[in-house]
Order: structure tokens, then sequence, then C-alpha cells
């Protein structure tokens, strides 16, 4: 099979909607995990504040405790930078999901037609208007 015949396959309603579910499950389920990293780090985050001030209750030296410290205020920042992208994969996902619902209401009602007619549809070029 060529590419181009490839790309034909692939160019029906109801790969669309395949392609389109699949999209928007990948977009959840990497958005669930970041989300799931974000609440991880932010724990990690607290525990190396949580150290930086023992050890400074402790009198270590300045520069150890800064060290924890400024971990602490790294993943914090990874943190809120995961939420960001937690946020744009939502928004993806959103737009993956309304673009299948869209397929469908559009396309939907012509492809049962399709499926359900006595007779083959003709070639593309037949239904062209003028």
């Amino acid at each position: 099979m060529s590419a181009t015949e490839s790309l034909k396959d692939a160019a029906t309603y109801a790969a669309l909607r395949v392609k389109l579910t699949w999209l928007s499950h990948q977009v959840h389920a990497h958005g669930e995990t970041v989300t799931k990293l974000a609440a991880e780090v932010d724990d990690a985050a607290e525990q190396m504040q949580d150290a930086s001030e023992t050890m400074k209750a402790l009198a270590v030296d300045a520069a150890t405790t800064a060290e924890f410290a400024d971990a602490a205020v790294a993943m914090t920042g990874a943190k809120e930078a995961a939420g960001e992208y937690t946020a744009a994969a939502d928004s993806a996902a959103a737009a993956a999901d309304d673009a299948k619902t869209t397929t469908e209401s559009d396309h939907g009602g012509i492809a049962d037609a399709v499926e359900t007619s006595p007779v083959e549809m003709a070639e593309a070029v037949f239904y062209t208007q003028p």
C-alpha cells in the first residue's frame, strides 16, 4: 500500500473520530500525569523547606541551610510550571473534545446515511456542486 493510499484510508469520518478520541484521551492522561507529579514535587518542596528550617534551628551552617531553601524554591517553581502545563493540557483536551463533537454533529448524520444506504456511495466528484 502506498503512502497516498494510507492517507486516503485515514481521511475518513470514522478514522477522524477514532483519531480525535485517541488524541483527547492522550491529552487527558498526560495532564493527569503532570498533576500527580506536581503534587509529588510540592510535597518534596515542603520537606526541603522543613529540612532547611530544622537545620537552621540546629545551627547548621548558613550555606547548607540556604542550599535546601533554594532547592525548595526551585521545586515550588517547577510545581507552578506543572500547574500551567496542566491548564494548557486541559484546554487542549477540551479543544479535542470539541473537535470530536463538532465532527460528529456536522458529519455524523451523513456517515449514518452512507452506512445504512442500500447502494454504494459514488466517487466524491459526483457530489461536487457547480
